[in-house]
C-alpha cells in the first residue's frame, strides 16, 4: 500500500511521541469494504479497457461496442484510482494507531511533569507541605497501570493531590479496554500547607504536551467553604467532545459531567471536571485513572483539622 506522504513513525523511547502519531488514536480507519468497493472499480474498469480495444482494433460492426467499453472502462478505472488514493490517505491518518498503553504512558509522562511544575508555579517547596492525621492511601492520582508504562520517574508526592479529567473541546475514544480517553485534559493539583490550600490549575494539549490556561489560587482554610462533586448537563454552552465516528452511538449513553468544586467565602471556587459519564452512574467509573475519593477525603481531612486551629509552623501533621 502506498501513502501520499510518509507516516509518522512510532515515537523513539524516552522522546515524547509526534502530535500526528497520537491524533491518530482518535481516528477511525477507513472501511475496508472502500477499499475492496475501489479495487474493484479498477478491475472492472482495467478489463473494459482491454476488452474495448480488442474490439476497437477489430473494427467492423464491433467497433463501436469496442468503443463503448473503453470510455466505460476508462471512467471506472479513473474512480476506481481516485477511491483508492482517497482510502490510503485516509489510512495513513488513522493506521498504525497508538496502543491503550501508549496513550497511558504518554498521560502519565505529562501528568507526572505538571505535578513536578505545580510547586515552582505555587512558590512552594515539599517542606511547605502537610499530610492530614490518620488518612492513608494514595495522595491524588493512583497511576496504577499508567505508572508502570511511564518510566522511573515515580508518582506524584505523598502531599500533593493530583486529579484530572477531559478539558472541552476535545476529542475522545473508547480504548479495548473500555477506558475513555481524551485530546485535551485538565489538571488540578491541590497542596495543602500549614496555613492555606494552594491549588495549580492547567489545560494539557495531549497532542503537543503543551500546557495552557495555567492558574495558581491560594485560599486560607478558614475561608473554604465547600468541598464538593458536582453533575452538568454535557450538551451545553463550550462542553463539546467529539468521539471516533464508530463509537458515537456507544457515547450517546452520556449525558453528564461531574465535576470537583472549592468553594470559599467569596463566591469563588476553582473545580475541575473529573470525568463525562451517564447520569444513571452514581459512583466514580473503576476505569477511570485516578483514585479521586482518597483525594477528596484528604482534602476534607485537612480542612476539618485546620478550621479546628492553626498549627505552627513547626508542627508536622501525621
Amino acid at each position: 500500500m502506498t501513502y501520499p506522504t510518509p507516516p509518522p513513525a512510532p515515537p523513539v523511547a524516552g522522546t515524547r511521541a509526534p502530535a500526528q502519531w497520537i491524533a491518530r488514536y482518535f481516528v477511525d480507519p477507513p472501511n475496508p469494504a472502500d477499499l475492496k468497493a475501489a479495487q474493484l472499480k479498477m478491475a472492472f474498469g482495467g478489463g473494459g479497457l482491454v476488452l474495448g480495444l480488442v474490439l476497437f482494433v477489430a473494427g467492423g460492426d464491433a467497433a463501436f461496442l469496442g468503443f463503448v467499453l473503453l470510455v466505460i472502462g476508462f471512467i471506472l478505472g479513473v474512480k476506481g484510482w481516485n477511491a483508492k488514493r482517497a482510502y490510503d490517505a485516509a489510512y495513513a491518518l488513522a493506521m498504525p494507531r497508538p496502543t491503550d498503553a501508549e496513550i497511558d504512558q504518554i498521560i502519565g509522562m505529562d501528568s507526572f511533569s505538571i505535578k513536578n511544575r505545580a510547586l515552582p508555579q505555587l512558590g512552594l517547596t515539599s517542606a511547605d507541605l502537610v499530610t492530614p492525621r490518620g488518612v492513608t492511601g494514595s495522595g491524588g492520582a493512583s497511576f496504577d497501570d499508567i505508572a508502570a508504562n511511564a518510566g522511573p520517574q515515580g508518582g506524584p508526592g505523598d502531599n500533593q493531590l493530583v486529579v484530572w479529567g477531559p478539558a472541552f473541546p476535545c476529542n475522545s475514544a473508547f480504548g479495548d479496554d473500555g477506558r475513555m480517553r481524551y485530546s485535551k485534559y485538565e489538571f488540578m493539583v491541590i497542596c495543602p500547607t500549614h496555613y492555606q490550600l494552594a491549588i495549580y490549575r492547567c489545560e494539557l494539549d495531549l497532542y503537543s504536551g503543551e500546557l495552557k490556561s495555567e492558574q495558581t489560587h491560594e485560599y486560607h482554610y478558614q475561608d473554604v467553604v465547600a468541598v464538593r462533586t458536582a453533575s452538568v448537563p454535557l450538551y451545553r454552552g463550550g462542553i463539546i467532545i467529539q468521539p471516533r465516528a464508530s463509537q458515537r452511538a456507544a457515547f450517546a449513553r452520556y449525558d453528564t459531567v461531574r465535576q470537583m468544586q472549592i468553594v470559599v467565602s467569596s463566591g469563588d471556587r476553582t473545580s475541575v471536571t473529573l470525568r463525562v459519564s451517564s447520569a444513571a452512574d452514581v459512583t466514580v467509573d473503576s476505569n477511570d485513572p485516578l483514585d479521586f475519593p482518597q483525594v477528596l477525603e484528604r482534602v476534607r481531612a485537612t480542612l476539618r483539622e485546620k478550621k479546628g486551629g492553626v498549627r505552627a509552623p513547626d508542627e508536622d501533621l501525621l
